[in-house]
C-alpha cells in the first residue's frame, strides 16, 4: 500500500430519511483515529497450566472518534447539535485523497463549543461513537 497525505480527507455524514443529500462536514481541522479492541473473556480455571490465567478473544470495540474544526457554517454545526440532542445512529463516511474510505455508524456522543481566547479562532469538537464494525475499503 502506498504512503499518502491526508489533506483534502472528507467526513461525510451520509443522507437519511427526508434528507435532500449527503452533508459534507466543512471546516475540519482533525479527524480522529478509529481503534478498534477486543474484550477478553477470563476463562481461568483453578486447574489452569501453570497456575497462568486463560482468556478467549471476546466482542470487538471500535471506539470513539474525535473531530475537530473551525464554526464557519451554523447550519453544519445546528445539525451536530441535534444529532448530539437526538442520540440518533447515523451512517458516516470517511474519503482520503488515496481513495481509501471507512463507512461507519456512529452517534454523536460529545458536542463541545470551542475555547473563546483573544486571539482564537471559533471552533468545535465533536467525539463519534462507533456502534458495529466499520468496513475499510478502496475506491476506484
Amino acid at each position: 500500500m502506498a504512503k499518502g497525505l491526508t489533506m483534502g480527507t472528507s467526513l461525510t455524514l451520509k443522507k437519511a430519511g427526508a434528507e435532500p443529500a449527503d452533508l459534507i462536514i466543512k471546516g475540519l481541522t482533525s479527524i480522529g483515529e478509529i481503534t478498534g479492541e477486543k474484550e477478553e473473556v477470563d476463562v481461568t480455571t483453578l486447574d489452569s497450566p501453570d497456575g497462568a490465567k486463560e482468556f478467549l478473544s471476546g466482542a470487538a470495540d471500535w471506539g470513539s472518534q474525535d473531530l475537530e474544526g473551525y464554526m464557519d457554517d451554523d447550519t453544519q454545526i445546528e445539525k451536530m447539535r441535534a444529532l448530539f440532542d437526538s442520540g440518533m445512529v447515523r451512517d458516516w463516511e470517511i474519503l482520503t485523497p488515496g481513495k481509501r474510505k471507512i463507512a461507519y455508524k456512529a452517534f454523536v456522543k460529545n458536542f463541545t463549543y470551542g475555547e473563546k481566547t483573544v486571539d482564537g479562532v471559533d471552533g468545535f469538537k465533536l467525539t463519534l461513537r462507533l456502534s458495529g464494525k466499520p468496513t475499510f475499503s478502496k475506491v476506484a
